[in-house]
């Protein structure tokens, strides 16, 4: 009896102990007055990766890399209506490149939420801002279509499309070889980049216990990221302003459920 009464005592003290000293099992404690916010176990992450909205420079049809440019007043409509078809999402984190055009969107999607996340600000990665078009910056994007056609000795830019899966990595990848200032990115610098900044904001959302996300980028990057996730989920074509690409991330592997889908935005 007694040995069966040590045996329930000690159970009892183990339990108290991993309570006390885990926070996972843990309700938030008090340490030296300071409150100590418990994590929670890893789980699945469900990523909701929108292109901005339609800015200034997109509508003149200028390069946008690194130079930015604001949401114009039919990309902030889009961008408001995105928001309303994920206003009952409830995020608990959201993330946009250090572009003001993304941190625009971001918070205007935000706005438009009816749940606890419309209170989030949005925390800039800079590893998922757009590629960079060095000395390109703002050139008109049919002068950089020209330049790139008379370089690979094709006709014009119907041909990249015909001839190519994906017409923007080789416009790219050109566009880096012509720049004189030798700054300008190549795609596989882009993609390294830009899924290294994407794959930490997911390992940081699965370690925190997961749940959905909201990350706004750039149509190249987006590409780049989805690319090098699963290839054949990838058009040539760039995706739409305001679109939703939706993937989820379990700690080991994606998966891609939805590609430039514009159906938030109806």
């Amino acid at each position: 009896m007694k040995n069966r009464l040590f045996i329930a005592f000690m159970f009892v003290i183990i339990i108290c102990l991993t309570t006390f000293i885990n926070p996972i099992y843990a309700e938030n404690v008090t340490i030296n007055n300071k409150e100590v916010v418990n994590q929670n176990e890893p789980g699945t992450v469900t990523i909701y990766l929108v292109r901005h909205g339609k800015t200034i420079l997109n509508q003149n049809d200028r390069a946008q890399g690194w130079a930015d440019g604001p949401l114009t007043p039919s990309g902030e409509d889009l961008v408001i209506g995105v928001g309303r078809g994920l206003a009952d999402v409830s995020f608990v984190a959201a993330y946009s490149s250090d572009s003001g055009r993304a941190i625009q969107t971001a918070k205007l999607i935000l706005t438009e939420n009816h749940t606890k996340a419309k209170g989030l600000q949005p925390i800039e990665n800079k590893g998922i801002r757009e590629v960079y078009f060095g000395e390109f910056e703002g050139e008109k994007m049919s002068v950089l279509w020209r330049l790139a056609a008379d370089h690979m000795q094709m006709g014009n830019e119907g041909e990249f499309f015909k001839k190519s899966d994906n017409p923007y990595k080789v416009l790219i990848n050109t566009l880096s070889c012509l720049d004189k200032s030798g700054e300008a990115e190549s795609y596989q610098e882009l993609t390294d980049r830009a899924y290294k900044g994407f794959k930490e904001i997911a390992e940081q959302a699965y370690q925190n216990g997961g749940g959905d996300i909201l990350v706004v980028s750039h149509g190249i990057t987006i590409n780049a990221i989805l690319e090098k996730i699963d290839a054949n989920k990838v058009s040539g074509e760039i995706v739409k302003n305001g679109s939703v690409s939706k993937l989820t991330f379990d700690g080991t592997g994606w998966r891609i459920q939805e590609v430039n889908e514009m159906k938030y935005a109806e």
